[in-house]
């Protein structure tokens, strides 16, 4: 495990959400494409990859904050899992919206009574129903945060002078 004194994790987490924002624009601009271009990237690759960072993203921002608030152990606890969960909830948005557009398409080109056909044939990478899974995978695991957050809010106590 690598140490960062609390400036270094700063740029690290900044620079992470720089190549995820970068990441989430090639998945979006290439998922989809005509069947007749050539992929001008490995979709599947850039968006595994940006899973990943986003949950290195996730563990910083948690680490960030423990560190903040003085919490020096090991254990980011609750700060860990309230920055999964809004990293995960991010993904999901993403991915809602991403152009996953397949199968055949007849457009018109052309004026008036001289329009031709033009038939043209749309591949997605990541297709609509596996967004579908996806999104419902990264549900269930922020349902299943929001109950280990909810069970530390209701054991957890503060004092408070008066």
């Amino acid at each position: 495990m690598k140490s960062f004194n609390l400036a270094q994790a700063l740029k690290h987490k900044n620079r992470l959400a720089g190549e995820i924002a970068r990441a989430r624009e090639i998945v979006q601009r290439e998922n989809s494409r005509k069947e007749s271009q050539a992929a001008r990237a490995d979709v599947r690759a850039v968006f595994d990859q940006c899973v990943v960072q986003s949950r290195e993203l996730a563990a910083f921002k948690g680490a960030i904050a423990a560190a903040n608030a003085g919490v020096a152990s090991g254990d980011r606890g609750i700060y860990g899992k309230l920055n999964l969960q809004a990293e995960l909830r991010g993904l999901i948005t993403f991915l809602k919206s991403l152009n996953t557009k397949e199968g055949e398409e007849v457009e018109c080109v052309g004026f008036l009574s001289r329009d031709d056909a033009v038939r043209t044939v749309y591949v997605a990478t990541i297709a609509r129903d596996e967004v579908d899974r996806l999104v419902a995978s990264y549900q269930a695991e922020i349902e299943q945060l929001q109950d280990e957050i909810d069970e530390f809010n209701a054991t957890t106590r503060i004092t408070l002078s008066a």
